[in-house]
């Protein structure tokens, strides 16, 4: 009787669910777009049915309609003390160390989801606290925070103190829809930085999900899989699970089974982890100063590798800011010896590090098998941290000694040199114009361009072009050659003829990358003279192009008004060439998409978007009234992506379907 009574509970809140998910997206399409997909009257009538399952439940979750809870400004976030430890689990790269680890007894995999854990706290059904997991003994106080969770629970229908664990996590599509601009590493780091803020709207704007994935305290089973169970009969997301029978279930599949699970749901993860079904005996084995023994985790080959930080090195940066670079003891990480990853800016420095310390246990890997990565650094207490060495960011230019200043720039803390003649911004800029996306001048590496900047031979990209002046000295330096010269002045001479993007891409404009430079210049048809005309006039005519902002179109205009006269000059040394585009490779003019969901034809996304830039057209992050096409295979498919698509009609097409419509033949 109990099991039919609970059947019915579960029923009725998965019925919740799906009102919440069509009131909301009715909401959305309603306020957001213009646009009515229900009338007031089914919009009220599904209200009041939403109302009466609620109570009948006693499930309220943050993303009703019905609860509406307010975004708040914190003063701070206190720290609190875990009754029960939130460790980790050893891990494992085998199968052979899975059934090792078994003993002979049945476990439950899962999927490890990469986000920052969280235990929420029940009293007689209302939530009462949710906490960061921390260091494992202590964490924060985020309950304010967990409010605005897309799916966390307010109120449950369950009597006593009730404590689970689970997942903070924003899925892989809101967090490139908020990453556009690549201010953060991955989805991990968003999330650590999002529950760190003291501000709850920007909690509840970044779409955090909560998924569980181990009752603590107040389960009625004591076998794991129950709990769970128990755990969705009672409205919580849980986190995909199936039981693993020991010698008869076969590891691998289980583990490719998940891995692909999670990139149907569009989950970040990092691995597959195994507990063991009878909670009792996985108690019973205790923990580590570092892990629980009740489970392993198995993670591929690229795996965290603990080392310890010793320091902290900061370069400049072509935009003038100065990046953070962490110096930690030799590891080997994919057959290499490692020992230095970029931090990228002071924001991803305090989400992954919090307060750096000499000594700082930190976890490193190799990001897709090849760039070294920071993934997160031992978090202590501020009492704990009065014995040890901190490590701050730098007051003074490490490069020139002029003061240092901290600044928000696209939601990100850099930390910025105050001396506009710095000779590291001046190293920074001049790297970036002989790239290969602008000048293209082999030969002029950043460490020969410090050497001529210290010789003062160079102190604007002008000076570059009159480096022949400087050819006998350059002969009696070491490392240089006749050959060599010959080259480099060779390479010099040859970067001369440019076409107009390419040599907008070298000035390093704020906001104005190579992207941008080349819809510039496509606007100007490639004539100098119109540009220089529109600049003359109002940049702002920019923003005639999709895409080119109010922003953008300011920062070009302060940039010009500061630098018109060097531009001229510069301009001097070049000889600009026509583009002519043929019309034949441009079927994609003027047509915008955004590209989702897996891909089958084309090796990776950035092919696709190559493809896609090559015929004419431009790929953009997320669907807006601008957007021609979303690709996706799947067009059945629930993303955000997808329904936001329908709601503004517009086509989803297949890799197919794209093939089709412009003759690709590869």
């Amino acid at each position: 009787m109990q099991s039919v009574q609970r059947s019915n509970i579960y029923r009725k809140i998965e019925k919740i669910k799906a009102l919440i998910k069509t009131l909301n997206e009715a909401s959305e399409a309603y306020y957001n777009y213009g646009n009515s997909v229900m009338s007031d009257t089914e919009f009220d009538k599904k209200i009041d049915e939403l109302k009466k399952l609620e109570s009948e439940t006693k499930f309220y979750s943050s993303n009703s309609p019905t609860q509406n809870v307010g975004a708040t400004i914190l003063k701070n976030i206190p720290e609190i003390k875990h009754d029960i430890p939130m460790l980790s689990l050893d891990k494992c790269h085998s199968v052979e160390e899975v059934v090792e680890f078994s003993k002979g007894k049945n476990s439950v995999a899962s999927i490890k989801l990469d986000g920052m854990s969280v235990r929420l706290i029940y009293k007689d059904g209302d939530l009462l606290k949710a906490v960061s997991r921390g260091n494992g003994i202590i964490g924060n106080d985020i309950t304010e925070a967990a409010k605005q969770f897309t799916n966390v629970p307010l109120h449950i229908n369950k009597e006593g103190i009730y404590k689970i664990n689970g997942e903070a996590l924003i899925k892989l599509d809101d967090f490139k829809e908020v990453n556009k601009n690549g201010e953060y590493k991955n989805s991990r780091n968003l999330t650590a930085g999002t529950l760190s803020t003291l501000d709850t709207s920007v909690v509840k704007n970044r779409k955090i999900s909560w998924y569980a994935w181990e009752v603590v305290e107040g389960a009625k089973d004591s076998l794991f899989s129950l709990q769970l169970s128990e755990a969705e009969s009672l409205g919580f997301d849980v986190v995909p699970f199936r039981s693993v029978v020991y010698g008869m279930t076969k590891i691998d599949e289980v583990i490719e089974f998940f891995i692909k699970k999670a990139e149907e749901m569009n989950l970040p993860q990092d691995g597959v982890v195994f507990k063991f079904q009878d909670t009792s005996y996985g108690k019973s084995l205790g923990y580590t100063s570092h892990h629980f023994r009740n489970g392993i985790a198995w993670k591929a080959k690229n795996d965290d590798v603990e080392t310890k930080l010793k320091g902290i090195e900061w370069t400049m940066g072509k935009t003038g800011s100065l990046c953070p670079t962490a110096i930690f003891e030799p590891v080997e990480l994919e057959g290499t010896t490692v020992e230095r990853a970029s931090l990228h800016n002071i924001s991803v420095m305090r989400e992954t590090l919090h307060q750096p310390f000499e000594g700082q246990v930190i976890a490193t890997y190799k990001s897709n098998l090849i760039i070294p990565q920071i993934r997160w650094g031992e978090y202590l207490s501020a009492e704990e941290l009065k014995d040890k060495t901190l490590i701050n960011s730098p007051s003074k230019c490490p490069l020139c000694g002029v003061e240092t200043e901290i600044i928000k720039e696209n939601n990100s803390e850099i930390l910025i040199c105050k001396n506009p003649d710095c000779r590291g911004k001046l190293l920074g800029k001049l790297s970036h114009a002989v790239s290969k996306n602008a000048l293209d001048i082999d030969g002029l590496s950043a460490a020969t361009l410090q050497r001529f900047i210290n010789k003062g031979w160079i102190c604007c990209i002008k000076d570059i072009y009159h480096l022949c002046a400087h050819k006998t000295d350059m002969l009696r330096m070491d490392g240089f050659g006749e050959k060599s010269v010959e080259n480099l002045l060779g390479s010099i001479g040859r970067s001369r003829i440019i076409s107009l993007d390419r040599f907008l891409a070298a000035l390093s404009i704020p906001l104005i990358g190579t992207s941008a430079s080349k819809d510039i210049a496509k606007m100007c048809n490639y004539d100098i003279e119109k540009f220089k005309q529109i600049m003359g006039e109002s940049p702002y005519k920019f923003t005639a192009i999709d895409g080119f902002g109010d922003k953008m179109a300011h920062s070009l205009f302060v940039w010009w008004t500061n630098n018109c006269g060097r531009f001229l000059e510069l301009e001097k040394e070049f000889f600009f060439e026509e583009v002519k585009e043929n019309p034949a490779e441009n079927k994609l003019e003027g047509k915008n998409f955004v590209i989702t969901g897996k891909l089958h034809h084309f090796a990776n996304r950035s092919k696709l978007k190559e493809k896609i830039e090559q015929l004419g057209g431009k790929v953009v992050g997320s669907i807006s009234s601008k957007t021609d096409y979303l690709i996706n295979n799947d067009k059945n498919s629930t993303s955000s992506k997808n329904i936001k698509a329908k709601q503004l009609n517009i086509p989803i097409i297949s890799e197919n379907d794209f093939e089709q419509m412009v003759e690709v033949k590869e």
